[in-house]
């Protein structure tokens, strides 16, 4: 069960910062982004409840989903601004995408005392070549 949770997040995670490349690789950065970011977190929202129908949900996890799902939301609402504000796709997508990653590995080995393995080096790996792919110019 936790394998297809993890699939779900790792398609789902990427899908917004992706779409928001693409429309700033068209020349659309400066449009109103309200109605693409609402398509993708309804989009995601029906993706996670259909992988779920099998238990119910505890309000602990609802309020939590609920939490990640805001948390997300203004961190696309905040590089959409920065990219219709004139900051270049080249800067945006590697300080927001490769901030993320490098603060919660580091949160993760100093304060949990997670130790990496083979998979969580590759994650990390496969993380920062999509870091790169995203910042590649227009």
């Amino acid at each position: 069960m936790y394998f297809r949770y993890m699939c779900i997040a790792f398609v789902a995670n990427g899908l917004g910062v992706f779409g928001l490349r693409i429309l700033a690789a068209a020349g659309l950065a400066n449009t109103d982004t309200f109605q693409y970011l609402t398509i993708w977190y309804l989009a995601g929202a029906a993706l996670a409840l259909a992988a779920l129908n099998t238990r119910k949900l505890f309000l602990k996890e609802w309020i939590i989903g609920g939490a990640m799902a805001v948390c997300s939301l203004f961190g696309q609402v905040g590089m959409a601004g920065a990219l219709s504000g004139g900051l270049p796709g080249y800067v945006v997508f590697p300080v927001a995408t490769g901030g993320g990653l490098l603060f919660v590995v580091a949160v993760g080995v100093s304060f949990f005392r997670e130790r990496i393995g083979a998979s969580g080096y590759l994650g990390i790996a496969v993380g920062t070549v999509a870091l790169v792919l995203l910042a590649l110019p227009g």
